[in-house]
């Protein structure tokens, strides 16, 4: 419940950001919390639609949530794709391009093969930090082992900030900057209960861009900043391997929780695979309601639910998100197999 609200009033503020500052943009992931507000605010959701259409609304992501990059199994993370892609073509008219994790705990070394996939061209995430990982740099083409390749981007220090963290921030990147002497993406606003970029993080930027003469900042979106430093001729390094480790322990935290994500895939994937079967054999028309199912597993994936991370009161949330996506799979099963 608080998680809804908080979708709602970040969107709501970004909105306001955009009436208010002509050249401020703004990024958003995760198909199920456009969802949220189409749902409860139509108003709000027609705003939105007209700022994707300007270019000045970014979606991100591509997928229903940003979930944890190692626990799904393979069809989870397609299914992601799959929904979120979807969504944001019918009711937008276009499908991201970037991969947006920036949060998630590690990232599996298949995914760039599910990225491409998908229609994902490039990847953005923070964890591991550079004292987990060392990477040959910021920037670099991550390559699954059948030769699938994304433009990957790791954020440097925070993917959010409060209005008095900016300026230190913003001194740090500018002295990777010069060491690195090219263009790097600044990721700001209020994150952890929402809220997005304020006026005083905007002010700040426009400040400091009239005393800075070093650099340059200015708004942008993931899909210009990448296809920026697509068009400079550089060739980045190749990195093919998993992008780990942080928070291991979480890995064994919460058992109960990892136990019904499996069980759940699997009841799901055999469920579909017996339901196709009795289409063809018996031409029984296949069930419309996997796609609910799908969706409650894959919101429960959400990175700090099923890392363990969470507060006991999600789990008696996903714990009856877990129970309803079971039934329908057995029931559907049930069906086909008799």
């Amino acid at each position: 419940q608080e998680g809804f609200q908080e979708v709602k009033a970040t969107f709501r503020s970004a909105l306001d950001r955009m009436k208010e500052y002509p050249d401020f943009k703004f990024t958003a992931s995760s198909s199920i919390l456009y969802e949220w507000v189409e749902q409860s605010d139509p108003a709000m959701f027609e705003e939105i639609r007209k700022r994707v259409a300007e270019g000045r609304w970014e979606i991100a992501g591509g997928w229903v949530i940003e979930p944890d990059c190692n626990l799904p199994c393979g069809e989870s993370f397609v299914r992601q794709g799959l929904y979120g892609q979807r969504y944001f073509r019918r009711e937008f008219g276009t499908t991201a391009k970037t991969g947006f994790n920036v949060d998630s705990f590690g990232h599996n070394g298949t995914l760039p093969q599910i990225l491409r996939k998908s229609g994902l061209e490039n990847y953005v995430f923070l964890r591991p930090m550079p004292a987990e990982k060392e990477l040959p740099g910021r920037i670099f083409r991550w390559q699954s082992h059948d030769g699938s390749e994304v433009l990957a981007y790791r954020i440097p220090y925070a993917y959010c900030t409060w209005g008095r963290e900016l300026h230190s921030n913003l001194d740090r990147i500018g002295e990777d900057m010069r060491e690195e002497a090219g263009e790097m993406m600044f990721f700001y606003g209020v994150g952890n209960h929402g809220g997005g970029p304020t006026r005083q993080n905007i002010e700040s930027i426009r400040e400091r861009n009239e005393k800075e003469e070093s650099t340059e900042l200015i708004f942008s979106t993931t899909q210009e900043f990448f296809d920026q430093i697509r068009g400079d001729g550089k060739d980045y390094p190749v990195v093919r391997d998993d992008l780990q480790h942080h928070a291991s322990g979480c890995y064994s935290v919460h058992s109960g929780i990892k136990r019904w994500n499996r069980k759940s895939e699997n009841k799901l994937i055999t469920a579909e695979k017996f339901s196709s079967i009795a289409g063809v054999v018996k031409k029984r028309p296949y069930p419309g309601n996997f796609e609910r199912a799908w969706k409650r597993v894959l919101f429960c994936q959400f990175h700090d639910i099923l890392a363990g991370t969470s507060l006991i009161s999600a789990y008696e949330d996903t714990g009856k998100m877990y129970g309803e996506a079971m039934s329908i799979a057995e029931e559907n099963l049930n069906y086909a197999v008799q």
